[in-house]
């Protein structure tokens, strides 16, 4: 089943972009040749279109493939995605007849819908993808807040294209590219997370931060990493993650010894747990480097 629900909707969206380029308008002048600058124009406006329903595509592509099975629910909402993804060819068709306030109030709203109805597709595919219940709700809080900065942004951009039509254009461009690295720094974390265990993934997220800077170094280091051929499989590349970790989790241990002596009581058995525990991380972290390494090594030998 879900594999007819995947083709049928590769389908669709195949229609739809094949329908934006064949509608994309041919203006001559008075003499008879090409009007170059509406034509480029009108390219331009159909690029937007085209990043924006491949970006639908990838994202939602990538969820199903996370899932075995399609729910109802998610059934009739990925129909109701690609009813109102229909509807685009029209909308940009307008916005390249006529650019105006009225055109891309149209086509922002339109797209505003769509982008609603599929970050709710997403949530509900990565529900069910993750079985573990505090990874789940970790990753759905995560996805909701910036569905609801995502949201905000394009709201906003409404209003800023009923006064600013041509920038807001260069805007709704940016937007789904954007999207899209993001959605490869996504997919580079998820394949970092899915090689730890339950409680790797828990503290991985607890020091998160800590362990790449800021989140622009995560977001430009995650990048640069998914660009290269087969990082995926790159055990250096681990290897330097699981070893910058495990020095955040030394400092950890390090300032919690510090203050160990000054503490008494409760305080005191409590850091002295925290410490046993990151300990044990650091041996977890060590054997997972080791164990990657071998499978690393046994891969190479059978090429």
């Amino acid at each position: 089943m879900k594999e007819r629900v995947v083709v049928f909707g590769d389908a669709i969206i195949a229609i739809i972009l094949t329908i934006i380029v064949l509608e994309l308008p041919i203006q001559y002048g008075s003499t008879g040749t090409v009007d170059i600058h509406s034509l480029f124009s009108a390219v331009g406006i159909y690029f937007i279109s085209f990043c924006f329903v491949a970006n639908l595509w990838f994202q939602t592509a990538y969820a199903f493939n996370r899932i075995e099975q399609v729910k109802n629910k998610n059934l009739v909402i990925y129909l109701l995605l690609l009813f109102f993804l229909s509807l685009v060819p029209s909308a940009t068709r307008l916005l390249i007849e006529d650019t105006i306030q009225q055109t891309i109030l149209i086509y922002g709203v339109l797209t505003l819908i769509v982008i609603l109805i599929m970050r709710r597709l997403i949530v509900t595919l990565t529900e069910q993808a993750i079985s573990d219940e505090k990874s789940r709700k970790r990753r759905v809080t995560e996805l909701n807040r910036q569905d609801m900065v995502a949201i905000g942004f394009r709201i906003a951009l409404l209003v800023f294209g009923h006064f600013y039509v041509r920038a807001a254009l260069i805007i709704y461009l940016i937007l789904p590219i954007l999207a899209f690295l993001q959605n490869i720094v996504d997919r580079e974390e998820d394949d970092l997370v899915a090689s730890l265990d339950t409680e790797q993934q828990a503290d991985y997220f607890q020091y998160r931060n800590k362990l790449w800077g800021n989140t622009m170094n995560r977001y430009s280091r995650l990048l640069r990493d998914s660009m290269k051929a087969n990082s995926s499989e790159n055990p250096d590349r681990w290897k330097q993650i699981m070893d910058e970790w495990g020095q955040q989790i030394q400092q950890e241990v390090e300032e919690r010894q510090k203050n160990l002596s000054k503490l008494s009581g409760p305080e005191q058995h409590r850091v002295e747990m925290e410490i046993s525990r990151l300990q044990q991380q650091q041996q977890k972290l060590a054997k997972q480097k080791e164990m990657t390494e071998k499978r690393m090594q046994l891969r190479n030998e059978k090429r």
